[in-house]
């Protein structure tokens, strides 16, 4: 367990130090707090563990998340907290835990006063299509915990697997049900167990039972074609109840049912029985979660709207949270720092008082295999949950969304922004989380260079690009799509300056397999010998760098993605785990660029079928957690020599 989570567990504190940057460690808070006022002096050791509570009111802050606020007020002689209560008191000390991080345990003197922009802050796992580790759980919680996050959305069900055991009906969980991780579920006693673990940590758990749609395992469970099928009202009700007895109203006091794409003909069902399950959560005591879009709910219910697709929250008058554009499934790491620096949650135009916050979700669809822990090297879950928290905290003031997949301008105020962001995830990346077990992969884009031409014409796309993955195509938003004008064939070009005779790593990803639905993009992964399926290729110096020895070259679907089956969206070809086709997956690959100037080149097609993604970047490091190289210079133009 990474040391700040620890002490964040159990109320210690103490710090690590590392390397020293010319910014003040109050700077670098993620998320950041709302006011600082920075003194004279430090405090460290002795006075750093001298910690005065005060309960009082925070003056300023919002009603709607007053309890969570909280003054950090450090002198040398100690420290003093005043908030109204444990939640104020619990996020003061996460503050200083991270200070103490960042600062080497010589904190200067400061006063922080601090509030969240939203009441609800939150991560979502799809476990119902993988399983993960009871560990991983634990460790997502952790890493909640730490950057003040407070809601854990557990989606316990899908088409592969009812994850959750049911002692009413039992056979919900045989292996027969199953169709990934066969054989594993969370008993009961282990559900109890992360509601508890998650709850002395600051985070309540909202399980998921998602229905009625997404429910071939519940059909195969109970034997049966339809969810009208006679009864089936009876046992879903049956099943909330069941699960509402493992937790207290207050230790889970909402409980999602799901109700969305319900778009196949097995997954229709009485279109008053989502409201009779609804009615039997409210009936312990509970508020019903529901997407947004999904079934109606009669309006005498009490039930709160999860936003997946941007606007349908205004088809109600319920509280709703956002979770529109925040799959985190897809994004490289470049495209991390982008979305949580440039996205407006709640962007609705709906009253603020309906506005209750935002959670970010991670949907695997892909077969992650029997290691359920590599979920966490194909989705970018760490890293996500430390840049979305504080786009959840401290909020943004307007949506900017032509930027979640591009960079801004060098030179203007937005990239001024983003340079500041990336500078307080990479203090938190080597600091904060310097000895973090899990993969954390981001690395600092912002000094890259890159110039986008289309190959046919000439046209020069983009200049002076400072980003490390380009969406040269994008299906589901224009605003990505780096190379609108080109037509067939683009290259990217880059050109390096590196102090001496640097041996490195890099990252490249020519095929775009960003985790889900990666591979459906294309008509097949690389063959043997190359890069992607559109004639990908890459040189340094003029020199070609030849591909991996892909392990499993050349796969592709014998079945069709049709919506209407029982797994929409799904073929064989997601049932295959992946195992050295995404860059987080295989070894750095290794690169000798010369002292001074070093071109690097990259062509492929777009004009096809299909989203299209390029990333590279050079890096030190294992690849689970990259570093920057050194001293080197970057240009989009050819620099005199």
């Amino acid at each position: 367990m990474n040391k700040l989570f620890a002490l964040v567990a159990c109320g210690m504190l103490c710090g690590v130090a590392s390397a020293a940057e010319d910014v003040s460690p109050v700077d670098l808070l993620l998320p950041q707090p709302v006011w600082t006022v920075k003194g004279e002096g430090i405090a460290s050791g002795a006075a750093l563990d001298k910690v005065e509570v005060v309960t009082a009111a925070v003056p300023q802050a919002p009603a709607a998340v007053a309890t969570e606020a909280y003054v950090l007020d450090v002198r040398p002689g100690g420290v003093k907290i005043t908030a109204p209560g444990a939640r104020g008191e619990r996020y003061a000390r996460v503050t200083l835990a991270q200070l103490r991080r960042l600062a080497g345990d010589a904190v200067p003197v400061c006063t922080i006063t601090d509030w969240p922009a939203f009441p609800w802050r939150g991560y979502m796992n799809d476990c119902g299509r993988n399983y993960l580790e009871l560990s991983g759980v634990k460790a997502i919680i952790d890493m909640m915990a730490a950057y003040k996050m407070n809601l854990f959305h557990w989606h316990l069900s899908d088409y592969h697997g009812w994850r959750l055991e049911s002692k009413r009906y039992p056979q919900l969980n045989r292996p027969e049900t199953q169709l990934r991780q066969v054989g594993r579920f969370y008993t009961q006693d282990e559900f109890r167990e992360i509601v508890r673990y998650a709850a002395a940590r600051g985070v309540t758990v909202m399980p998921e039972l998602d229905v009625p749609g997404h429910t071939l395992a519940f059909r195969k469970g109970m034997g049966i074609d339809s969810m009208k099928a006679d009864g089936t009202d009876r046992v879903i009700s049956e099943l909330f109840e069941e699960l509402c007895s493992l937790a207290t109203a207050e230790e889970m006091p909402f409980v999602h049912i799901g109700t969305d794409e319900v778009r196949t003909k097995p997954e229709y069902c009485d279109e008053s029985w989502p409201t009779k399950w609804v009615k039997t959560i409210n009936a312990a005591g509970r508020k019903a979660v529901v997407w947004a879009p999904g079934k109606m709910i009669d309006p005498s219910c009490d039930v709160i709207d999860m936003a997946w697709y941007d606007n349908h929250v205004t088809n109600t008058t319920n509280q709703a949270f956002d979770s529109a554009r925040m799959y985190n499934t897809s994004w490289t790491p470049f495209e991390i720092p982008l979305h949580a620096a440039f996205k407006k949650p709640c962007r609705w135009a709906v009253a603020e008082s309906r506005k209750l916050g935002a959670i970010t979700c991670t949907w695997h669809d892909d077969n992650v295999g029997d290691d359920t822990l590599k979920l966490f090297r194909e989705c970018m879950v760490f890293p996500s949950i430390a840049a979305m928290s504080d786009t959840f905290w401290h909020g943004r003031e307007k949506d900017e969304a032509g930027l979640i997949f591009r960079t801004p301008q060098p030179g203007t105020e937005q990239f001024m922004r983003f340079q500041e962001f990336e500078r307080r995830l990479r203090a938190q990346r080597d600091r904060v989380l310097g000895d973090f077990a899990h993969p954390f992969v981001f690395l600092v884009q912002s000094q890259m260079r890159w110039r986008l031409t289309d190959c046919a014409t000439g046209i020069v796309l983009m200049d002076d690009a400072a980003q490390g993955t380009f969406r040269l195509r994008e299906l589901w938003n224009s605003n990505a799509a780096a190379s609108a004008a080109g037509k067939g064939r683009v290259m990217l070009e880059t050109w390096v300056k590196a102090p001496a005779d640097i041996s490195c790593g890099a990252w490249i990803d020519l095929a775009g397999i960003n985790g889900v639905y990666g591979r459906l993009a294309m008509p097949h992964t690389p063959k043997a010998g190359q890069w992607n399926a559109f004639d990908g290729k890459i040189e340094l110096n003029g020199a070609a760098l030849p591909p991996p020895a892909w392990k499993q070259p050349g796969m592709a679907s014998t079945t069709k993605p049709i919506r209407e089956q029982d797994i929409p969206y799904s073929t064989d070809l997601l049932e295959k785990p992946l195992v050295d086709e995404m860059p987080a997956l295989r070894p750095p690959y290794a690169v000798r660029l010369k002292k001074g100037w070093n071109h690097i080149a990259i062509t492929t097609e777009v004009a096809k079928h299909g989203d299209r993604t390029v990333s590279f970047a050079l890096f030190d490091g294992p690849v689970t957690h990259p570093r920057e190289v050194a001293g080197l210079e970057y240009s989009s133009r050819p620099p005199q020599q």
